[in-house]
């Protein structure tokens, strides 16, 4: 069965490969951005220009144009402030966008964080439902993350079984093209690139045995083309998104060191530094995946060998860049 399909935020780094692997998958793509389309895209959908919660558009889902709506649009820069804009890009926006999705009758996939848990009091995976819980979590760590909360919250409030949705946690995602996230881009990807373009790399002083889980941006995109497509719909819900394995810092800085030699037959040089956002960093994440592997058994899944072949594959992209 072809669905139309839009794909908000779609010039993004997620929402870019979610245009991608609805079109490879036959469907029809509708994608609106801010930004102009990614010029390898520009085929691949039926593109627009503007914001995601304009009137004009949530008219248009109301009237059931779409059967799925894939929400990637948001700000996603933590260090961004609180306030009016934050709230009705991250929160309110999407409200609406989930009101015209019901009133429509679309299939709403939406874009969480997997930062809404803040600081993990343990070192071990943690569940959706614990998202409140001080005893497990400190909850969000800056504004950015307690909107997606909020989000997060609001839908779970206000949308019962008349609204087809699930809210996706993301945790570190991962991919080639993360190079426009800038400082937002995961770490991972941070470190290789350095390492692949300039044989040093920097990391915080006290990170070391901080660890983080990470899950490629094909992953993700495959997952959502089975919430989308998959037959019943899993029961609406917020579904925690990433591998459920947290790989060390210390790890990532050996593969560093490691691909650095073989590719250079040099050390590579390591600086650590002074982190001076201590109480916003968190320093150790993971999903817990149950919940998602109950109600989609059959999803692509990521392991920790998977991440470092991964890994091994980015370096080698960013090295090729960076040499020409």
């Amino acid at each position: 069965m072809t669905h139309n399909v839009l794909v908000t935020g779609a010039a993004g780094f997620i929402g870019r490969h979610t245009v991608s692997a609805f079109r490879q998958a036959g469907h029809q793509v509708t994608a609106i951005d801010m930004r102009p389309a990614p010029a390898h895209l520009t085929r691949s959908a039926r593109w627009y220009r503007g914001d995601f919660a304009a009137p004009a558009l949530l008219d248009a889902i109301a009237t059931g144009r779409y059967t799925t709506v894939v929400h990637q649009a948001g700000i996603s820069d933590t260090r961004a402030p609180a306030g009016p804009e934050l709230e009705e890009t991250n929160t309110e926006g999407p409200l609406r966008l989930a009101a015209a999705c019901r009133t429509g009758g679309a299939r709403l996939i939406y874009a969480s964080s997997h930062s809404v848990y803040g600081t993990l009091h343990h070192r071990a995976p943690i569940a959706e439902d614990a998202d409140t819980d001080t005893t497990r979590c400190s909850g969000p760590l800056n504004p950015y993350a307690a909107s997606k909360l909020a989000l997060d919250q609001q839908m779970r409030a206000r949308h019962g079984p008349d609204l087809n949705w699930v809210g996706l946690r993301y945790t570190n995602v991962i991919g080639p093209d993360e190079g426009d996230k800038g400082p937002m881009a995961s770490i991972l990807s941070q470190l290789l690139r350095q390492a692949a373009s300039t044989g040093r790399i920097r990391v915080f002083d006290d990170s070391l045995t901080a660890a983080r889980d990470y899950i490629p941006v094909e992953t993700v995109t495959a997952t959502i083309l089975q919430l989308a497509t998959v037959q019943p719909p899993v029961p609406a819900a917020v579904y925690n998104l990433g591998a459920g394995v947290a790989v060390s810092f210390a790890d990532i800085v050996q593969w560093c060191a490691r691909l650095h030699r073989e590719a250079t037959g040099s050390p590579l040089l390591a600086e650590l530094v002074s982190n001076l956002v201590t109480a916003a960093y968190q320093y150790f994440t993971c999903a817990d995946m149950t919940a998602l592997d109950k109600v989609l058994p059959e999803r692509p899944t990521v392991s920790a060998v998977s991440v470092e072949a991964r890994a091994a594959e980015l370096f080698k992209a960013f090295r090729s860049c960076a040499t020409g």
